[in-house]
């Protein structure tokens, strides 16, 4: 946040708009590789909230400094209370949850709400969400983002499960805000994987997005 401005997620991810999905939250190297994604010019980080461990890693993601730090799969008012108490930027939901996004304005924290149909979509945007995860995207594909785009330029739309490298630029041609990686961006540095190829292939797909999107 900016003062008492409430966080803008959606201009903060427009510079570099790759989110990046951190689905093992136990792994030592969580804020390791979080900062690899900030020097890279990574702005937004999500951590899911799949294990007992997992808010400590949020803890410590956030005290890098290095990217805004989300909590992922939050379901409900509790989960959203405790991951901010741990210092999340913002939350990250499955689904359109109602009592998230009423809790996350009290906390004043952003939302990234979960969506698939038409109806979900506008719901999403009605509760307020900061941005709308098109999930799973890979039931669709570009084809059925580009139709979504069509209908609500408004509203900014993150693909996300299953977007790869190698169709990165069809996501963006079809109107994607940002796009939300997992293993294409972090690699195996979750698992001793050298730390290093972290910045190489954020390098590397910020190039590929900016070529295809120019």
């Amino acid at each position: 946040m900016t003062g008492d401005r409430p966080l803008d997620l959606a201009a903060e991810v427009a510079g570099t708009p790759l989110i990046a999905m951190l689905t093992e939250p136990d792994s030592p190297a969580v804020p390791a590789v979080t900062e690899e994604l900030g020097k890279s010019g990574v702005r937004a980080v999500e951590i899911t909230l799949t294990s007992p461990g997992a808010l400590d890693a949020v803890r410590r993601s956030v005290a890098t400094g290095a990217a805004l730090v989300g909590a992922g799969t939050v379901r409900d008012r509790e989960t959203a209370r405790r991951a901010v108490d741990a210092g999340a930027h913002y939350l990250l939901t499955p689904g359109v949850l109602p009592e998230v996004l009423d809790e996350a304005r009290t906390l004043r924290v952003p939302v990234v709400c979960g969506a698939f149909t038409t109806t979900e979509v506008m719901e999403a945007w009605r509760l307020g969400a900061a941005l709308v995860k098109l999930f799973p995207a890979r039931l669709g594909g570009p084809a059925y983002l580009a139709s979504l785009t069509m209908a609500f330029g408004d509203i900014p739309l993150v693909p996300t499960g299953g977007v790869t490298a190698d169709d990165l630029t069809d996501w963006f041609a079809a109107g994607a805000h940002a796009v939300a990686l997992g293993r294409p961006l972090v690699g195996d540095a979750l698992h001793g994987g050298d730390l290093a190829g972290v910045r190489q292939r954020a390098d590397a797909l910020t190039a590929r997005m900016r070529a295809g999107c120019g």
